[in-house]
Formats: structure tokens, sequence, C-alpha cells
């Protein structure tokens, strides 16, 4: 079984956005970014998968899980720096999050990156190592 960890991620992220009124731009889905207010857009970055023992049973299933804050150019640092630090808290280090038949769990703190800015857009990254130990 190969674990689909993004989805996973996806559906807490998802629910919290909705609930706080958040748009997402998705990995691969239509979206027409706001000109007006702050949105996320995401990007799951896995590493090769390891296996643990001889008997090829054990495999660990980890990367990065992006979450960029965006905002428009020219609104400032302060409300996008405020909403990267929720997202870093729905997401705590040890975090355990249930998928389609398996379990992942965030392997370390969040991390939240300096602010890029753009022509158009202010974002600032926010990174998640996740992992799962997946047994055969």
């Amino acid at each position: 079984m190969i674990p689909d960890i993004a989805a996973a991620l996806a559906t807490r992220l998802g629910g919290w956005a909705d609930a706080n009124g958040i748009q997402i731009a998705w990995e691969n889905v239509p979206f027409t970014p706001p000109t007006d207010a702050i949105y996320l857009a995401v990007h799951d970055m896995p590493a090769t998968p390891r296996t643990l023992d001889l008997g090829l049973r054990c495999r660990i299933y980890s990367g990065v899980y992006q979450i960029n804050v965006v905002a428009p150019a020219g609104t400032g640092r302060s409300a996008v720096v405020a909403l990267a630090r929720l997202i870093a808290e729905l997401f705590p280090e040890g975090q355990e999050i249930n998928g389609s038949g398996f379990t992942c769990w965030i392997d370390g703190a969040p991390g939240i990156f300096r602010g890029i800015p753009g022509p158009v857009s202010y974002t600032v990254p926010v990174s998640l190592n996740y992992r799962a130990d997946i047994s055969s």
C-alpha cells in the first residue's frame, strides 16, 4: 500500500480553511487568485520511500507538505505571518493524522520562512515534515 499522505493533510487543512473562509489553491485544480484577500497554495514534496527491514515489510514514507500563505503585494506582512502561525499550530510536531488505512504524523516543528516579495504577491512558506510507517 502506498499511502496518500497529501490527501490526509489536505483534508485537515481544507476543513480548517473552510471553517475560516480561506481559499486554497490546490495542486492541479483551476484557481483564480483573489486580488484583495489572503489565500493558501499547497505543494506536496514526497521523498523516496525507504525500506527498514530485510524482509521488505516495513517502509517509511516521508516528505514535506508546503503551505504558502499568499497576500496581495503592498499589504504588509503582519496578517500573512499571523495566518502562517495559525497553520503551524494546526500541524504541531507529533500531530497524528489519519488517512485511508494509515496514520501519518508531523515529525518536526513546522517551519515558517521569510516572506518572498513579488510584483503582485507576498508569500510566506510554511513547511511541514511528515512521515508514515507502513508494514505489510
